[in-house]
């Protein structure tokens, strides 16, 4: 099983997000756990990482494969997440 690890801003938007909001993307991340593609991969200037959602929220990640790690590098809103 590999093991979620969030960069600080990550952190930091998760933290601030409504408890509702929080359980939601837990979940989620417990399933990615188990199953690192679970995302859709991105292209173009964001190839090689992934995308995941949860209702209005999308995480981009990266999967370490050698170190069993998916690294959440941004975590944020549908609407700006990209920028």
């Amino acid at each position: 099983m590999y093991k979620i690890i969030l960069e600080k801003k990550s952190e930091s938007f998760f933290r601030k997000l409504e408890k509702k909001e929080q359980e939601r993307i837990a979940k989620k991340f417990n399933e990615l756990e188990k199953n690192p593609e679970l995302g859709k991969p991105l292209t173009a200037s964001l190839a090689g990482l992934w995308s995941l959602r949860f209702g209005d929220y999308r995480a981009i990640y990266q999967i370490k494969q050698n170190e069993l790690v998916i690294l959440i590098l941004k975590l944020g809103h549908r609407k700006n997440i990209y920028d």
